[in-house]
């Protein structure tokens, strides 16, 4: 085989394999990762003495029989508080600006997790703080404030302060530490929560544990977590959990000093918070403040806050590029007041900001076609010689100017743009529940025109046209393109639209709308290079 043929064979395999192992990837359990610790701005693994050590662990709920359990609801959320350590035992979304159907969205449920979220301590005193039954001392359902109150005779009175914000899915807590003793004494409050992802898989594979730190965020997947905890030391901003449209975001006022990150058996993040040590002085106390968003992670919503929020969104190799396809989707959405015609005008825009380099690419494939000749001709004259059949081929493409590997172009210009919009769909909750046309009811998931009585092997019982759809204009994209390569080669690409269709059947429908759509695109330029006259070239 020619040299220059397997060079493209390769090229081509390389650029589908990027293409069909990343669903793959984030479907399947990643290897493994060791912890991580960061100090100052670098990022390393922690050693035995790190300080992990520091953090003691979160202790079970011991639920006595005299617990006493306090209901709140506001315009966002359906809180259960529990004076057992003054945590919340379980917090429901109630509207997000998506029709839930009457369903609520738990985000903290203590049945799951196995102990509340919120409970406090102070480590190193021999205090259990969060199993200790707290006194209810203010519920006021107008102003949204939640007061509890416990003492340790001679040593520490702790207040928490809730204060829930009407306008947004967000409240602060505010937890005050009286100390009662006649020296002075240090606090290194100690704040533990959890966040519920569940065993969907789609939860799983959008799910993140993030730590921001100065200089950057510092995320760990939840799969990653899951088998090794996450630990991460320095000045800590805020700390995130999220999910498949969700986020729970943990802010103290003052940087945190150490955060650890876990998951439990029932599929659901818990973390601590430990805040650096205070000196407090007889009879005086400390405020510490902490702001708490849980909720849809909208792009706008979160970068209100002016906090870095929206970085959550922006995480990973193509973070960056994700991020700009977000805002240039919700930018295109004011215009057209649809998100499925967002997807195909930002589409089109892509198409034509990349069309001189695929119409470079076209007009080279076009160009081989018309050599195919004469390559066939230098293979049977120099098929013993295959260094003197290297050199001839390059002269060959040198004069008539035609670049081999410009094929594989226009598939690697559409990796990155269909891995950011794989993200996008799939983490972000603008996307959740918006219809296109007719039978694609919600873009964030398959467009199951209808569904069927039984279950089909690999493609379950959904019939989804969009995915057949693609797979067509897959087929005429193929015809379409000039037939350059050895006949194995060519073989191998007939069945390129049968393991894509394969591959997409379940994918997020404006994903495939986004390819479905380009690949129209792509098969007008080509009917229009198809349509010109070849260039003459001299013998």
């Amino acid at each position: 085989m020619n040299p220059d043929n397997k060079k493209f064979i390769l090229a081509v395999a390389f650029s589908f394999l990027i293409l069909i192992l990343y669903p793959v990837y984030l479907k399947w359990v990643t290897p493994p990762s060791a912890s991580v610790t960061q100090t100052s701005s670098s990022v390393q693994t922690p050693s035995q003495s790190a300080a992990p050590a520091a953090i003691e662990p979160i202790t079970q709920v011991i639920r006595p029989e005299n617990e006493k359990l306090y209901p709140f609801s506001n315009q966002h959320f359906n809180v259960e508080f529990t004076d057992h350590g003054a945590g919340i035992a379980r917090l429901a979304l109630t509207q997000w600006g998506k029709k839930i159907h009457g369903k609520e969205v738990v985000l903290i449920d203590r049945e799951k997790a196995g102990s509340a979220s919120f409970v406090a301590g102070l480590p190193g005193h021999g205090i259990d703080f969060e199993n200790r039954a707290f006194r209810l001392d203010r519920l006021d359902g107008q102003s949204g404030e939640i007061i509890f109150s416990t003492e340790e005779p001679g040593k520490w009175l702790i207040r928490k302060i809730y204060q829930f914000d009407s306008a947004k899915p967000n409240f602060r807590l505010m937890i005050e530490t009286e100390n009662l003793n006649s020296v002075e004494q240090t606090a290194s409050l100690q704040i533990s929560n959890h966040f519920v992802v569940g065993a969907d898989v789609t939860n799983q594979r959008a799910s993140e544990s993030i730590v921001s730190l100065p200089d950057k965020p510092v995320s760990t997947r939840f799969v990653k977590v899951r088998k090794k905890s996450s630990v991460i030391e320095g000045k800590i901003l805020w700390q995130a959990l999220t999910r498949h449209f969700f986020v729970l975001i943990f802010q103290s006022d003052s940087p945190a000093a150490l955060s650890k990150t876990t998951v439990a058996e029932n599929q659901v993040f818990k973390s601590v918070l430990q805040l650096a040590p205070v000196v407090v002085a007889p009879g005086q106390k400390i405020q510490q403040s902490f702001l708490i968003y849980a909720g849809p992670n909208y792009y706008r919503d979160l970068k209100s806050y002016d906090r870095g929020f929206e970085q959550i969104l922006s995480q990973g190799f193509f973070g960056i590029f994700k991020l700009g396809l977000l805002i240039a989707l919700q930018w295109t959405y004011h215009l057209v007041g649809n998100y499925g015609w967002a997807i195909v005008l930002i589409t089109v825009a892509i198409k034509l900001l990349f069309s001189p380099l695929t119409h470079i690419s076209f007009e080279s494939m076009k160009k081989m076609q018309a050599l195919q000749p004469k390559l066939k001709s230098l293979q049977e004259q120099h098929k013993n010689d295959q260094a003197k059949l290297s050199k001839e081929t390059m002269e060959l493409y040198k004069k008539h100017k035609v670049n081999p590997m410009s094929g594989c172009l226009p598939m690697l210009l559409q990796i990155p743009v269909f891995i950011a919009f794989y993200q996008v769909l799939a983490q972000t909750a603008e996307f959740q529940g918006e219809s296109f046309i007719w039978w694609i009811r919600d873009l964030s998931e398959p467009d199951r025109a209808f569904m069927l009585p039984f279950v089909l092997p690999f493609l379950g019982d959904a019939v989804n046209i969009l995915p057949v759809l693609m797979i067509g204009s897959m087929v005429w994209q193929q015809r379409l393109t000039p037939q350059t390569g050895p006949s194995e080669q060519q073989k191998m690409m007939m069945f390129m639209p049968i393991i894509f269709g394969f591959i997409f059947y379940s994918l997020p429908s404006g994903l495939v709308l986004y390819w479905f759509v380009n690949n129209l695109l792509s098969i007008f330029h080509q009917l229009f290079v198809k349509g010109k006259a070849l260039p003459h070239h001299e013998e």
